[in-house]
């Protein structure tokens, strides 16, 4: 063989083929390569672990039928059209990044019994239709196999009676909650590793009744308009007492930054509910709103970050993120 053929693809090994292969949308994978020759047609009805984008672009020009929807796991949907989800009941991972209600809604009923992997994931906060459906569904083990759902813009989650326990769940991403949900997503989420929310105003402010023991990383956002935005951080935090990687997304108003000239960046918090803290993250969103004069607080942002520095002490890596929205 010349050494220029080595570097020619129909000379790779079946094996790094077939790695090449699993990195391609299906329908670009077959277009190129379908029907070349036995070797490449073979290697392609082998494989069961492909992705299958719908698009705008794509949308009018594919077939199904064009190649074997078995072999696909992925599904991506990106245009505002129909796709019949009763013809990929088989793939392990459904991701949603449009604002159509169609696929939503066949959810509700529809048994996927290998998913593993559920994202729906719009572009505005606003999304004109209810899914606490799809919530329920999830958290009344729905999807059997689900390790990993990010529902990250919805509306405001409401716990149901009817949960029960979802032992496979491990990473979630999820829109507002108040401090019963939370309680409620880690009773029925024994084996949760990762938790990201946005954290809404609660009433409720009784001591854990429970402690979860398997949540090592989470995300609480914490945004504009949130009243009593620190006084329940100490509650959510007695859940977890094994928390490893921990980070707050907060926004604030300009108008506030005195305010955090004498604060502690929740380092009292910290010692006395997460032990085991290795990593903390704290992301400050400052928003101006038209303000004429800002030199005070440019002025303050350098002390802001001096005592950020001084109360976390190194005692564990630890990092102050601040945004400017002007």
């Amino acid at each position: 063989m010349d050494d220029k053929n080595i570097f020619q693809l129909e000379y790779f090994p079946n094996e790094i083929l077939i790695e090449i292969f699993k990195h391609l949308d299906i329908q670009d994978l077959f277009q190129a390569f379908y029907n070349l020759n036995f070797r490449f047609n073979t290697i392609l009805h082998s494989l069961n672990d492909l992705s299958f984008t719908i698009s705008k672009k794509n949308y009018n020009d594919f077939s199904i039928c064009e190649f074997p929807i078995d072999c696909i796991s992925t599904l991506i949907i990106t245009a505002e059209v129909y796709v019949d989800l009763k013809r990929f009941t088989h793939i392990r991972c459904l991701i949603q990044l449009i604002s159509s209600f169609a696929p939503i809604q066949q959810l509700y009923t529809l048994t996927l019994p290998y998913l593993e992997h559920l994202s729906i994931n719009f572009s505005t906060q606003s999304f004109p239709y209810t899914i606490s459906k799809i919530i329920n569904k999830i958290f009344s083990n729905g999807f059997p196999r689900l390790q990993s759902c990010y529902l990250p813009k919805m509306e405001t989650i409401t716990a149901d009676d009817n949960w029960s326990q979802v032992l496979s769940l491990h990473k979630l991403a999820v829109g507002k909650i108040n401090l019963f949900t939370y309680k409620a997503i880690l009773t029925s989420c024994p084996n949760l590793y990762f938790l990201k929310f946005i954290k809404s105003t609660s009433e409720e402010t009784s001591p854990s009744s429970i402690l979860h023991t398997n949540l090592k990383r989470m995300i609480i956002v914490s945004p504009l308009w949130c009243t009593g935005k620190q006084s329940d951080i100490n509650v959510f935090l007695s859940f977890v007492p094994n928390l490893e990687q921990f980070s707050i997304h907060h926004a604030e108003f300009g108008a506030n930054m005195n305010e955090y000239l004498s604060y502690d960046w929740l380092s009292s918090s910290i010692m006395c509910y997460l032990p085991l803290l290795r990593h903390f993250n704290y992301s400050l969103e400052i928003y101006y709103f038209g303000m004429i004069n800002t030199c005070d607080i440019e002025n303050n942002l350098s002390q802001i970050k001096e005592d950020f520095r001084k109360v976390h002490n190194d005692q564990y890596q630890s990092r102050l993120i601040i945004i400017q929205r002007f």
